[in-house]
């Protein structure tokens, strides 16, 4: 057997050693492959997974060397050309078998059904004792390495709200054993760390009042109850308010007393219901915090939080998010699933740099729901679907029956499985999905609304035309638009102070926005550079940290997209300045004012310049980045004459010209 630590940082066992897994990319291969053991993971997740959504030309060559790598490493005796027997090649992918591994992710989740089935049946001391097993078996976050890929974050998010709930069941054994000190201790740190568990809030009072401490239990209830109701909106659960009272009157059932054993004794005096596991959000814990700290949202997440709090009440919501490459769609979604403890969230990613099966962001929806109602049968045709069984027949009238007999049961399926719990479906990055999944989600928006399904997909504005159709049929089943802007100034300070480590002034944030328009990835990759508080404050004069790499592939590939002409225009106009005339930039360019027009209006769309709404004919740079970008990709002698151009162009009499005000 071959172990595998997932707990924490990633660590593997062969014969009882540990063994050495390699550079990062290899051990985050090695994390994604037991993160689905026994399960073959594709070629194009491990791909993202390693390189993000802009792999190299030599990933694949990279990622056989890994698994050259790793088989080495995990069967050191095995011979020359000899079959593997821990980590196989499949016309799927890779996958481990499951067979000849061990992870420790089993063990604890062994461990959880123990110690609930023992308290359960009355015997709190065992339940302690499973409990505390269990959560010795973890060293950090699951599935570190990996904890923040699409692919990894649904299984990690499970296994945080499992251990969530072994804690809190842990404290429940301690007060019903009367260990009420310990407990206190235990919970004041859990919930000091997870403010909104109000199973751990309901334990801590408890062990609080039996500790002698009423007025500090009480205290612990009505911080909860206000934080309840500034953040959320909602009021306690009716067995805190219980609790609350019965702690006012001393109520003898609060007391402790020691538990006979004995079948059907359930633990005297503690809460009289096992906390469910929740499903949470994309964990976002550790080391990476502070890079990826999230700001500011608060319009967007409260319309999610609505959409989210109707749709838990049976009526359904389909809900958009939009904005420019990098403004933090993701991100968004990702804290939204994260606050979404009431309910599963079904994640799915639409890859950027692959083509995809049909309906692949369904398939992943699908699966991961099937995981969340085991019990539910799995129609026909949704498992043909989920197996890839959904080649269309040549015939067209055939091929019409087929899909929509599959969509129909996807619709039945989704919106039947929300009726016993609801259910949010995210979806990411859809403006890359392919046409029959863009033709499924109209279909499902016809039923969304007598349904328990709160439905949110992502997408770039700048490839708004892909969903055309789509946003058709959304805006007739009530669908709700989310626009994502930049930071503001308070928003870019928070961000910069967080990922420093130390306050930055006002006036270093300002600069900040003014160059990245408020773009949380630009934002992010920015602040990177500045290496200290002087540093940064040196923003305000000539000596700018220079544009981050990453900034400038992602500004140089929206433009490139945009064609030749469109690249030449815009790198005439960064010479010009952030703001500047059309007319005189065709001038200089050598391009005719009406094709000009046309183009400006092409860039317009793609989010990179403005038009100025006071002055007819002008525009300006959504981002000061863009326009350094460019300027910095010109030769110098290159920047002189364009700019001679310019001028020449700036003094040359136009008969009508079109630039002036508004008015």
């Amino acid at each position: 057997m071959v172990e595998f630590r997932t707990l924490g940082p990633l660590e593997a066992l062969v014969a009882g050693r540990p063994v050495d897994l390699g550079a990062p990319k290899q051990r985050k291969l090695l994390a994604l492959l037991v993160s689905r053991v026994g399960q073959p993971v594709p070629l194009d997740v491990m791909l993202e997974t390693l390189w993000g959504e802009c792999p190299p030309p030599s990933a694949v060559t990279s990622l056989q060397a890994y698994v050259a790598n790793l088989r080495r490493a995990l069967e050191p005796g095995r011979a020359p050309r000899a079959p593997t027997k821990v980590l196989h090649t499949s016309d799927r992918g890779y996958l481990l078998d499951v067979h000849v591994v061990d992870v420790d992710v089993q063990r604890f989740k062994t461990r959880a059904k123990a110690g609930w089935e023992a308290w359960n049946r009355g015997d709190p001391q065992e339940a302690l004792s499973e409990f505390e097993a269990g959560m010795a078996l973890w060293r950090g976050e699951a599935y570190t390495e990996v904890c923040q890929s699409v692919h990894v974050a649904a299984d990690a998010a499970r296994l945080e709200g499992l251990r969530l709930s072994v804690v809190e069941g842990c404290c429940a054994a301690l007060l019903a054993v009367g260990a009420h000190e310990v407990a206190v201790a235990e919970l004041e740190a859990f919930m000091q760390a997870h403010p909104l568990r109000e199973y751990g809030c309901e334990l801590l009072s408890l062990a609080l009042y039996r500790a002698g401490r009423q007025a500090d239990a009480l205290a612990v209830l009505r911080t909860n109850q206000r934080r309840l109701g500034e953040e959320l909106g909602i009021d306690p659960r009716p067995a805190l308010q219980h609790l609350e009272r019965e702690i006012l009157r001393h109520a003898p059932a609060l007391d402790w007393r020691p538990v006979p054993a004995g079948p059907g004794m359930a633990a005297s005096g503690g809460p009289e219901a096992t906390p469910q596991v929740r499903v949470s959000a994309p964990a976002r814990t550790g080391p990476a915090s502070d890079a990826e700290a999230f700001v500011g949202r608060e319009a967007a997440l409260r319309h999610l939080t609505a959409a989210s709090a109707a749709a838990a009440v049976g009526r359904g919501r389909v809900l958009t998010v939009s904005g420019e490459p990098g403004i933090g769609k993701t991100s968004l979604l990702r804290r939204f699933a994260e606050l979404a403890e009431d309910r599963p969230v079904l994640w799915a990613a639409c890859p950027e740099h692959v083509a995809t099966p049909p309906l692949w962001p369904w398939r992943q929806v699908l699966s991961v729901a099937g995981t969340h109602c085991p019990r539910r049968p799995v129609p026909d045709a949704v498992a043909e679907v989920l197996n890839g069984e959904n080649r269309q027949p040549l015939d067209d009238a055939v091929a019409d029956a087929t899909t929509l007999r599959q969509f129909d049961a996807i619709v039945h399926y989704l919106t039947g499985a929300s009726q016993a719990t609801p259910l949010a479906i995210v979806i990411d990055q859809f403006h890359q999905a392919d046409p029959g999944s863009l033709r499924l989600l109209a279909h499902l928006a016809e039923s969304v609304q007598a349904s328990r399904l709160l439905v949110v997909v992502s997408y770039r504005s700048d490839k708004a035309a892909a969903l055309a159709e789509t946003s058709a049929a959304l805006a007739r089943a009530e669908m709700t638009r989310v626009e994502l802007s930049g930071l503001n100034a308070a928003e870019t300070r928070a961000l910069a102070s967080a990922m420093l480590h130390r306050e930055v002034s006002g006036a270093t944030a300002d600069d900040l926005r003014n160059r990245t328009g408020g773009n949380p990835f630009y934002l992010r990759e920015l602040i990177k550079v500045l290496e200290n508080e002087e540093r940064a404050s040196r923003t305000r004069t000539t000596s700018l940290p220079p544009v981050p790499a990453p900034v400038r592939e992602v500004v140089l590939g929206r433009i490139t997209q945009l064609g030749p002409t469109a690249a030449e225009l815009l790198s005439v106009a960064a010479v010009a300045g952030l703001s500047f005339a059309i007319d005189v930039v065709a001038d200089a360019s050598a391009i005719e004012i009406e094709e000009a027009l046309r183009i400006v209006d092409t860039i317009v769309t793609a989010g990179l310049i403005g038009e100025d709404q006071q002055r007819l004919g002008w525009y300006s740079f959504t981002h000061a980045l863009t326009a350094e970008v460019l300027f910095q990709n010109m030769g110098r002698l290159r920047r002189v004459l364009v700019l001679r151009r310019i001028r020449a162009a700036a003094l040359r009499p136009r008969k009508g010209s079109i630039t002036g005000s508004a008015e």
